[in-house]
């Protein structure tokens, strides 16, 4: 697919509002209603637009919010797949990534209290997942809350 200025265009708007009306989004990105609605279409086809979720207000929940760097004992593959599939059924851990580094994965927690939190991690630990260490960091305020990826920048335009 040809990526332009106008489909840029039309992922900032969502990412901004994914609630906004066909009608408010075509005058937005200077479209028609149905051209606009066949770009949005395509860019959900094409995997583009992986989904649309409503932000939550963490401040109204009740909850502690950690951050823990995990180390395993080993590169193995066994290892990792163990370790992903473990944590996948984990709803109180949101986000999971695998890094580079002295660590090899951080992992987000939202839980209700840090009683709970120890349960889960103890939990981890005790399940033989090849986890050689753990350190958790509280967070204490989320001071740059996530409000969408820099599209701008990260995508090459084709000018044609």
């Amino acid at each position: 697919m040809k990526f332009d200025k106008i489909d840029l265009k039309i992922l900032n708007a969502l990412q901004k509002d994914a609630r906004i009306s066909n009608a408010r989004l075509a005058e937005k990105v200077s479209l028609s209603e149905s051209a606009c609605l066949s770009r949005v279409k395509k860019l959900q086809n094409q995997k583009w637009i992986a989904g649309y979720s409503a932000s939550l207000n963490l401040a109204k929940l009740r909850h502690v919010h950690f951050l823990v760097n995990v180390s395993l004992v080993s590169q193995d593959p066994k290892v990792n797949r163990d370790f992903k599939q473990a944590i996948a059924h984990i709803p109180q851990v949101i986000r999971c990534y695998k890094i580079s580094g002295e660590y090899d994965y951080i992992l987000e927690f939202l839980c209700v209290d840090a009683a709970q939190f120890n349960t889960l991690s103890e939990g981890l630990l005790e399940q033989e997942l090849g986890i050689e260490k753990m350190h958790s960091q509280l967070v204490i305020e989320d001071s740059k809350p996530f409000a969408g990826v820099p599209l701008d920048e990260l995508f090459e335009l084709d000018d044609d």
